[in-house]
Order: structure tokens, then C-alpha cells, then sequence
């Protein structure tokens, strides 16, 4: 029997001083249709596989909401299975947290995307149009625009003449990079998030040049109509020499102890690891291209990890060491914007160098070996079977197998199709067959279930049973999709306004306790 608990309460639980972790489990096009604020998306269908990496600690409080449906009862049952010891159903899930006059946000990252609207606000970040920004570029200015994503968004598309320099490594990249103080420095993103945190960084680390984001980022130069560059691959490569790196590392430990953030050292990194009542997530910051890596230890850029924090920590108030190569520099910028996120922030004093000593929990490991699985031959010689294709939708309305139906794993229940008693899964996922195949044979184990794993050389082999048609299918069963302002990629301009729009207007639909929660200083 699972332990129940009103909206009223969530509310209290996420303002508290306790970590608590809130996970949606409805799949991507519900959770990004509407969700509670502080909602973490971790979709039923993949509910095991990213449980312990998004919430480290039994302990915990984990707070579950659905549709109000059964499927928050069986991850109730899942979590439990797994050891964790504070587990709570929403009451009434989704419908009674707006019964109760509490707000959904619609898109994803909104914490981090309100986080950065709130800090514009705070700081009254400097800005520059696109239009007043290729007025400069005509008259030949002394400027430079610096992409503050990763590489593989910059390459995509870009704005004429930029470099691209991830936000995390600004701070260390560009006093190096650019020479003359004069020099104006524009920093831009897709949008409006990283173009504001990364001036903001430059800004708050002390560097000289005036600095400026770029206002709503590559969309809104496409909506000015101004061209974009694609497939373009400048990059700041240039790193400070030992002398400069000195320097540097004096203003990130000024920086670092103006926000009373706690250098450790290895020890005190694995205590904090070893802590079983608290939550701790442990990030290499580094923009990964040509640094050294730990293999257990996530290669999270710190500017992505202040963009989408939700897709990486599942929970509020926890503790987060981050690790740069002993710089201090990225470690600390990232830093900074995750305390003021109201994460317990700490640093690895001597970096990537010492990160292989600690001893980092180990995940669930699904036992794969236990499934049927089919080679293309095999298949095609069984008769009377009933195929699911669980890959992602966009990916079964692009070529299927012919007769086969989508299947979620969120809707064998509601489907009863636990009820078919010889079943053939398709996937390019075992992690996930193996979660459904369990979930289908527990209700029904009689039932034969056997897996095909999907193959592009079988596309090849057998091109007959497969079905290359265009498919359509309803988008209200699409729930595995991102619908929100999607077609923004697309070069709609429509959608690259509602999604600019839609950032603007984060801050004005939070709540006291919402806007109260981050640390801002």
C-alpha cells in the first residue's frame, strides 16, 4: 500500500530545508504539455534506468505524480523493490495539484530557464539585439560574438563571424583569446539561458571588456531575417599558460569565496559520497574535447548543467561536487550558479587529477541475458504473434515492421496488453525491453514474449517486411514526443516566437514560494 500525500504538502516538502526529489513520471509530451515547477520528468518507461542516477539516495524523499492513473502505484512498487524508504503518491496526481490553484508550466528546463530570466532581472544583465549587433558587423566594430554552447549546437548553426566557446570555459578561454580591452564581447545561445548566465559569468569574474548577451540568441536573429551560418567549426582552442592560469585561479578562489563555496579535497569529497542520509552528485565540467575524463564520473559542461540542472540532479537541495582539471575556473563559475540554484555546492580542489581515487556509488544494472531475443530469420518464420514496436514514436512513423503497433510502456496496463499471450517487442533499446517484458509477464505469465532487436542491416537483408510508408499518428497518443515549439528547428517562425515568449514569461506565472526558492544573493 503506497503512502499518499496532498499537493498542499509537496509544496511544504519542496520549500523545507530537507532535499526532496519530485519526479513527473508521465512520458515527455505530458510532462511538457503542463507540470508542477519543480517536477523532475523521468518517464515510466524508462523509470529504473535513470531512478538511481537521478536520485543517489534511499533515503530520500521521493514524491511520485501521474495522470492520476495506476502507473504512479507500480513505480511506487518499483522504487520500493529497489531499496528506497520514502516514497510518496500525489494524491489525485496532475488534476488535484491545479484543483488546488497551483500552476503547471508548460516546455522543459523550467527551473533552469526561470533561473536565468530571474538573474537577468537581478543583475539587469547588459544586452544587444540582433539588429543593433549586425549594425556593428556592417560598420566593422571592434566586437567579437563568443557561442556559448557545445560544439555539436554551434556546428549546427551560428551567427556569422561568432567562435564557439561552452559557457563554462569563457572565464578561462577568452582573457587569453582576446587582447585588447577594448574589444566588445557579445555572448550568445539558441536562446536567451546561456546567453545571459554566460555574459553574467564574465561579468561576475571580473574581466575588463564590456560585455553583453545577445537578446534571444540564434532565434532572434532569425527572426530579425537575418541569415545564419551552418556547419561552421571555429572554436577558442587557446588555453592561458601556467602564468595566467596562476592568475586566474587567484580571481575563481575570490570568486569561489565571495559565494561561500567549500574547497575539498578527496577525502572530504568521499565523505560527502559515503553520506547515507544526504544526496550527492558528482559533475567534470569541462568541455570534454581534448581534456581527461573519468569514465564513472559524468562529463557535464557546465553551462549545460546550469541549463538543464532537472536533466541531471533529481534533487532539490542536494550536494553537487564539481571537478575541472584543478583550475578552479570552470568548477567555480558553475559553481556559483548552482548555489544560487539552493544547491550545496563543492569543488575538487585538485581536479580531474585526484577524481579517479573516489569510489562513486554503483547504478542498477538490468540483466539483459534473461530475454528471448529473435535474429531477422527467426522472425519472419513465426506466425500468430502480435508485434509492439516500443521505440520512440518518431522513430516507428519513420520505417516499421510491417503489422507491427507502437506500444508505450505507460499503457500496457490501460491496454491490457498483458492479455496477448504470444508477443514479439521490437526495440533498438534491450534496457527497455527488459523493463517491459518484466512489467508484461508479471501480469500475465503465461505470456511468451520474445524480443527482435532492431536493425538497420536487416533493412537491407529484408527490405519486404519492412513498411517505409509515411505514418500518421494522432499526437494526443504521440506522448513520448516534445511537442512544445518544436518546429522552432524547423525555421518556424512561429514557433521561435511562442518559445522566446514562453521564456519571457516563466517569471511572471511563479509563485512567492517559487521565486523565493533560489538564493540569488
Amino acid at each position: 500500500m503506497n503512502t499518499k500525500i496532498s499537493a498542499e504538502k509537496v509544496k511544504l516538502c519542496l520549500y523545507d530545508e530537507k532535499e526532496v526529489a519530485f519526479i513527473d513520471l508521465r512520458e515527455l509530451s505530458q510532462h511538457t504539455n503542463g507540470h508542477p515547477f519543480f517536477a523532475i520528468s523521468l518517464p515510466y518507461s524508462i523509470f529504473e534506468l535513470n531512478l538511481e542516477t537521478l536520485v543517489p539516495n534511499k533515503k530520500t524523499r521521493l514524491i511520485l505524480i501521474d495522470s492520476h492513473n495506476e502507473i504512479s502505484n507500480h513505480a511506487y512498487d518499483k522504487a520500493d523493490s529497489l531499496g528506497y524508504l520514502n516514497i510518496f503518491v500525489v494524491e489525485g496526481g496532475v488534476k488535484e495539484w491545479t484543483k488546488k490553484g497551483f500552476s503547471l508550466f508548460d516546455g522543459i528546463n523550467v527551473p533552469s530557464k526561470s533561473f536565468g530570466e530571474l538573474i537577468e532581472k537581478k543583475f539587469h544583465t547588459p544586452s544587444i539585439t540582433a539588429k543593433e549587433l549586425h549594425h556593428k558587423q556592417s560598420k566593422n566594430e571592434n566586437y567579437i560574438v563568443i557561442d556559448g554552447r557545445p560544439f555539436d549546437e554551434y556546428i549546427k548553426m551560428s551567427i556569422p563571424k561568432s567562435i564557439c566557446c561552452p559557457n563554462a570555459e569563457l572565464a578561462l578561454r577568452v582573457p587569453s583569446y582576446i587582447n585588447d580591452q577594448n574589444t566588445e564581447i557579445i555572448i550568445n545561445c539558441a536562446g536567451r539561458t546561456r546567453s545571459i548566465i554566460g555574459a553574467q559569468t564574465l561579468i561576475e569574474f571580473g574581466i575588463k571588456n564590456t560585455v553583453k548577451a545577445l537578446e534571444n540568441g540564434t532565434q532572434g536573429w532569425f527572426l530579425s531575417n537575418l541569415s545564419l551560418d551552418h556547419n561552421k567549426d571555429k572554436i577558442i582552442g587557446i588555453l592561458p599558460n601556467d602564468l595566467e592560469i596562476k592568475e586566474l585561479k587567484e580571481k575563481a578562489l575570490n570568486l569561489i569565496n565571495k559565494n561561500n563555496i567549500k574547497v575539498i579535497d578527496v577525502s572530504q569529497a568521499q565523505q560527502l559520497i559515503n553520506d547515507t542520509n544526504a544526496s550527492t552528485f558528482v559533475f567534470n565540467v569541462t568541455n570534454a574535447l581534448g581534456n581527461k575524463t573519468v569514465s564513472e564520473i559524468p562529463n557535464v559542461p557546465g553551462g549545460q548543467l546550469v541549463q538543464a540542472t532537472d536533466k541531471h540532479i533529481g534533487v532539490w537541495k542536494s550536494n553537487v561536487i564539481l571537478i575541472d582539471d584543478g583550475d578552479l575556473v570552470r568548477a567555480g563559475t558553475t559553481a556559483m550558479w548552482l548555489k544560487r540554484m539552493n544547491f550545496k555546492v563543492f569543488i575538487l580542489k585538485d581536479g580531474i587529477s585526484e577524481a579517479s581515487k573516489l569510489k562513486l556509488k554503483k547504478h542498477y544494472n538490468q540483466k539483459e541475458e534473461i530475454l528471448d531475443i529473435l535474429n531477422i530469420n527467426e522472425l519472419i518464420n513465426l506466425k500468430n504473434h502480435t508485434l509492439f514496436d516500443i521505440r520512440l514514436s518518431q522513430d516507428y512513423l519513420n520505417v516499421r515492421l510491417k503489422n507491427s503497433l507502437w506500444l508505450n510502456r505507460s499503457e500496457i496496463f490501460k491496454k491490457n496488453i498483458y492479455k496477448n499471450n504470444d508477443i514479439i517487442i521490437i526495440t533498438d533499446d534491450l534496457k527497455k525491453a527488459f523493463l517491459i517484458v518484466k512489467d508484461i509477464q508479471g501480469q500475465n505469465k503465461n505470456c511468451k514474449i520474445k524480443v527482435y532487436k532492431w536493425s538497420k542491416d536487416d533493412l537491407i537483408k529484408q527490405p519486404d517486411i519492412f513498411d517505409r510508408t509515411i505514418n500518421k499518428m494522432a499526437k494526443e497518443k504521440r506522448i513520448d514526443f516534445n511537442f512544445h515549439t518544436y518546429k522552432r528547428h524547423e525555421g518556424s517562425k512561429a514557433h521561435a516566437e511562442q518559445y522566446l515568449k514562453w521564456e519571457t514569461d516563466l517569471v511572471d506565472k511563479m509563485d512567492e514560494q517559487e521565486l523565493s526558492f533560489f538564493n540569488l544573493l
